[in-house]
């Protein structure tokens, strides 16, 4: 495949990562509504694998989806970024312990 990625992603799944870099990048903030039209047309797509890919993503938790109000991106509480932060520490200080006894070995 010509974009890098392997023959064996899908339309919607690479539709999918196109969209979650749009949300993380922050050109759709949390709220954004996700309309399967423009979506389409921007892509270049038919509105079935904008729905699969929309489908991916609320499997992720990265976009909600209500019945007769849409897809949304999705506003993190302020719980669940309490949760992320303390996620973060953690894996900030198993790095900063890998890295001290990386230096003290000498690599």
């Amino acid at each position: 495949m010509e974009d890098g990625q392997p023959e064996s992603v899908t339309q919607a799944e690479r539709l999918a990562g196109l969209i979650a870099d749009s949300v993380l990048s922050g050109e759709f903030w949390p709220g954004f509504h996700l309309d399967e039209t423009a979506l389409a047309e921007r892509f270049g797509v038919s509105r079935t694998p904008v729905r699969e890919a929309i489908r991916l993503l609320a499997s992720t938790g990265l976009i909600d989806v209500k019945p007769r109000r849409g897809a949304h991106v999705a506003t993190a509480t302020s719980a669940q970024l309490e949760t992320l932060f303390g996620a973060m520490a953690e894996i900030e200080a198993t790095c900063a312990r890998l890295a001290a006894l990386s230096a003290e070995d000498g690599r």
